[in-house]
């Protein structure tokens, strides 16, 4: 990907408190706010199914519904301590 000149560069605007608060964290290191950013991003596309994969089935997953049986009632207390 060939880089443009950063005033060349079309702005990016978050209004978003939470995600200007995890960048001041992340940015701490003296990583910058563009490569903290782009990072996200291209971590998140290659992450990301192709439509093939989103459509194909997923094989049913066996679950055990009914709860582990207590034997507490068994047990009879012993008060002679």
């Amino acid at each position: 990907m060939t880089q443009a000149a950063r005033r060349r560069q079309p702005p990016i605007t978050i209004r978003s408190a939470r995600a200007v608060a995890l960048l001041r964290r992340l940015a701490t290191g003296g990583r910058s706010q563009v490569d903290i950013i782009e990072e996200a991003l291209e971590r998140m596309a290659s992450q990301r199914k192709t439509l093939s994969e989103a459509l194909t089935p997923v094989p049913p997953q066996a679950f055990d519904w009914e709860p582990a049986r207590s034997n507490i009632t068994s047990h009879v207390p012993d008060f002679d301590d």
